[in-house]
């Protein structure tokens, strides 16, 4: 009687799942296939972005706030930076704004840099500019002609533009050795960067 009751369970126990072997190859097939598939889309996702005509991308870089400190007690500020846009279309700034205080236009002088006959200007760092001096339609600064603003800045595509800001009196020698807010806004959208106060002595 136990050997017929051996007999009927032999082939219950003898079924058995799938190997290890198998097992292993179908979770390797199936995270392979996830694998590929998020790669596939962050592909596709990258090359939109960067593709896109509309993208509004720009670096700031040789910041500057130097600080004036007089010996009357009043302080004076010179801010300056250079602004390359990285973007796939021409940028308009329509606002820059440094420590929460939008800039008058009338304070600002730019000169968009010629790659080809000022191409040391787009690495060399900026020198430090009198606050009295930024005054008039134009001025001279280290050889090359700024021109005072009179609305938005426009930089095309590739292009850099050095900017000079004769800064209101919101920065002082306090704040040498802070960090200062600079916030640049374009069309389509607002860029933020800070740079460290420095003493213009």
């Amino acid at each position: 009687m136990i050997t017929m009751i051996n007999r009927y369970l032999n082939p219950v126990r003898r079924r058995r799942g799938l190997t290890n072997v198998v097992t292993t190859l179908i979770l390797l097939t199936f995270a392979v296939l996830l694998a590929l598939t998020a790669t596939a889309y962050t592909s596709g996702v990258t090359r939109a972005h960067m593709n896109s005509a509309g993208q509004e991308r720009i670096r700031l870089y040789k910041t500057h706030v130097w600080v004036e400190a007089l010996d009357n007690g009043t302080d004076r500020c010179v801010v300056a930076f250079k602004l390359h846009n990285l973007g796939g279309k021409s940028v308009a700034v329509v606002l820059i704004d440094i420590r929460s205080w939008e800039v008058d236009w009338s304070t600002v002088y730019s000169h968009i840099v010629n790659e080809t006959s000022e191409g040391t200007l787009l690495y060399a760092n900026l020198n430090y500019f009198p606050w009295a001096s930024l005054t008039g339609s134009s001025v001279l600064i280290d050889g090359y002609n700024y021109t005072q603003a009179t609305g938005n800045v426009y930089v095309g595509h590739g292009d850099t533009v050095v900017v000079y800001i004769k800064a209101e009196e919101f920065i002082y020698k306090d704040n040498i050795g802070m960090p200062v807010s600079i916030a640049i806004g374009t069309t389509n959208a607002n860029f933020f960067f800070e740079c460290v106060a420095e003493s213009a002595r």
